[in-house]
């Protein structure tokens, strides 16, 4: 059946962290230390940049529980990789904001600042990098264009809110492929709207091939070498619910991959693409372990794509890393995996119908994950019952989560949150041993970004 979306994740969209959990120590003030050494430029072409927001090794963790034989392609990329840290600029924990500028800058700065340093100065991208080094340039994610991740590579801004801004900026910088949902910071009108300004419009006139769904997205061939594509709502149709609703047609992370390389690498001089699972951050705020699944499993798939062509290829970079981690997930010593396996929806789908009385709680249980509640599982008890009852979906996941065997730093009504986790860094391609590195912050590979998209 197709069953309504009522996305309590949307108060999350954007959403600053507020949790800390463990401080490291500060880099001293002062001059940084040098990053490592850049890599070599005359082998590469191309840099495909892919960001997992909110996956850290936990959630990579529990996605290769269900990876054939246990190997995700990010552990093809690099079957080693290295972590990075993820602190904003006073040590504390950040948030995507601060956390993409760093990736797409190499400089750190403070929460909610879009391409702009502590003095609220603009400062360089890899994407701007890119373009000036007459490379061609994509974002793509899953969440919206004008979130905090895909603003860091492509705007200018003090604050993450100022989405209509970052939306003017995206279509000024002259990016040849947009990808992603939350077509209403395009558009005249709402509360995130452009005013009197219709962006889609205005792109279509400057000949962009504008694309709503899977099947155009297929088919679209981009005559003019620039590609513009809504999808989904807020989000896109999160990849456990999606065989719940018949009616999606949202394309993948990995088909949105495929067709933006597809589209970039008509450039001669070569292409910096950046690729955003930005969901696994919304699922994991939720401490649904079984959507992270799916959200990881999903931007894996599309990893997948740019492995493929970079392996053809020879002359791609391909970084794959997470701005932080969200949510505290730990997996436990004895996960029950065919309950976890067994749940077919997200819990923002099961409280979804359980707020428009669809079904109860205990029906949306059964309906999507009975599994968990069935012999040799023990009946919902009545403790857990009165959980949901009093706490709503994350009673759900408080539930599932125990039923499946994980835990999160979310406690009752609390979502979970970010924490200083390091993140993983898998590289491949020329120039990835550069990535190898035992101390290692989320602002050097900024700067290594930088060097390897000046070559050529």
């Amino acid at each position: 059946m197709t069953t309504p979306r009522y996305s309590s994740v949307l108060a999350l969209a954007c959403a600053l962290s507020v949790c800390f959990l463990w401080i490291e120590p500060v880099r001293a003030m002062g001059p940084k230390p040098p990053p490592p050494e850049p890599p070599g430029q005359d082998s590469i072409r191309n840099v495909i940049l892919m960001i997992g927001d909110g996956m850290g090794p936990e959630q990579v963790q529990i996605a290769r529980l269900f990876a054939p034989d246990g190997e995700l392609a990010m552990d093809r990329v690099d079957g080693d990789p290295s972590f990075i840290t993820t602190h904003s600029v006073f040590g504390g924990i950040t948030d995507s904001a601060a956390a993409g500028t760093a990736l797409a800058t190499g400089v750190k700065t403070f929460n909610g600042a879009i391409g702009v340093d502590v003095d609220k100065k603009d400062l360089e991208n890899v994407l701007e990098r890119a373009e000036a080094h007459g490379k061609a340039s994509g974002v793509l994610t899953s969440v919206q264009i004008a979130c905090a991740t895909p603003g860091a590579f492509s705007a200018h801004t003090e604050s993450r809110s100022n989405q209509t801004d970052i939306s003017f900026q995206q279509v000024a910088a002259g990016i040849e492929v947009l990808l992603g949902a939350g077509r209403h910071t395009y558009l005249p009108g709402g509360c995130c709207g452009t005013g009197g300004r219709n962006l889609i419009e205005e792109l279509i006139d400057d000949g962009y091939e504008f694309v709503t769904d899977a099947e155009e997205l297929a088919d679209a061939t981009a005559p003019n070498g620039t590609l513009l594509g809504f999808f989904g709502g807020v989000t896109l149709t999160y990849a456990l619910d999606r065989q719940q609703d018949t009616g999606n047609n949202d394309p993948t992370l990995a088909e949105m991959t495929a067709k933006a390389i597809e589209v970039l690498n008509r450039d001669p001089d070569g292409f910096f693409l950046m690729v955003e699972g930005g969901a696994i951050d919304w699922v994991s705020h939720n401490k649904d372990a079984a959507g992270t699944v799916g959200e990881t499993l999903a931007f894996d798939e599309a990893v997948q794509v740019a492995l493929d062509f970079a392996n053809a290829d020879g002359e791609t970079l391909l970084v794959v890393t997470a701005d932080h981690e969200t949510g505290g997930l730990t997996l436990g010593n004895h996960m029950n995996l065919a309950c976890l396996g067994g749940i077919t929806a997200t819990t923002d789908l099961m409280w979804g119908s359980v707020k428009a009385q669809m079904m109860s709680a205990e029906e949306a249980l059964e309906a999507y994950a009975g599994v968990c509640f069935s012999s040799p599982n023990k009946p919902l008890s009545n403790s857990e019952r009165d959980m949901i009852n009093s706490l709503g979906e994350m009673g759900i996941s408080d539930v599932l989560s125990a039923r499946v065997g994980v835990s999160w730093n979310g406690i009752g009504m609390d979502e979970g949150d970010h924490t200083l986790t390091r993140v993983p860094v898998f590289a491949i391609g020329p120039g990835s041993e550069q990535f190898d590195a035992a101390d290692f912050d989320n602002t050097d590979v900024g700067q290594l970004l930088l060097e390897a998209v000046s070559g050529n």
